[in-house]
């Protein structure tokens, strides 16, 4: 398993339920939940960054699943892409 990865998915836990507990333990204004969202929001970003271009531009492989995968070209282009 990729230690980066690894590493990602704890501090992503730990962001989240640290965030459930100050949420359910107190009523936090708007700008402070806006804050705590940026919070959260940065550390999955971190994850699904890792995910899709951590290893050189390239997805890591020790993720569940593969994100991308290469796409097969078609010969003729599809209808909605002609133009009229």
């Amino acid at each position: 398993m990729c230690t980066e990865l690894d590493a990602l998915k704890r501090e992503a836990t730990r962001t989240l339920r640290e965030l459930k507990r100050i949420r359910r333990s107190r009523d936090v204004s708007f700008q402070e939940d806006a804050e705590l969202n940026r919070v959260k929001n940065k550390t999955i970003d971190a994850l699904v960054k890792h995910l899709l271009v951590g290893h050189d531009g390239k997805p890591c492989p020790a993720g569940d699943r593969p994100i991308v995968s290469a796409r097969a070209r078609r010969s003729s282009p599809t209808p909605r892409s002609r133009k009229s």
